[in-house]
């Protein structure tokens, strides 16, 4: 409840661009849905994400649904006001948006693990429902 009342006080502050939650494909799911939505590229790192697991694989980083969890985009210049407000939520700042199009993701051990351009990872999410 901590989480969902802190994220909307920054939606209702005007500090959130957008916001994806991870319940369907987990993190790397979310990400790319938010880079098909906006056009724009975007660098992760899972090393980053706060997660308490016994598994340290990237995949289950990446792909675990975490009914909870929230991928968020705060402008550079709200970041400190987003902080302060989500000051007692577990939250990690894993990444940024790219101004070009590729979708690159490093792993745990700092290693590009994901490296694709946002186009083809939309194509490959979209022909499976194309009749």
């Amino acid at each position: 409840m901590k989480t969902f009342q802190a994220l909307s006080k920054a939606i209702r502050e005007g500090l959130v661009a957008s916001a994806h939650d991870c319940s369907e494909g987990g993190i790397g799911v979310a990400l790319a849905e938010m880079a098909f939505s906006g056009g724009f590229g975007i660098t992760a790192r899972l090393d980053k994400v706060p997660f308490e697991a016994k598994a340290q694989r990237d995949d289950s980083v990446l792909f675990s649904e975490s009914n909870s969890r929230f991928i968020v985009e705060v402008a550079p210049e709200d970041q400190e006001t987003f902080e302060r407000i989500m000051k007692n939520i577990s939250f990690g700042l894993i990444g940024r948006v790219e101004k070009t199009p590729e979708f690159v993701i490093y792993g745990l051990k700092k290693q590009i693990c994901v490296n694709a351009y946002i186009d083809d990872l939309k194509e490959a999410w979209q022909r499976p429902l194309r009749w």
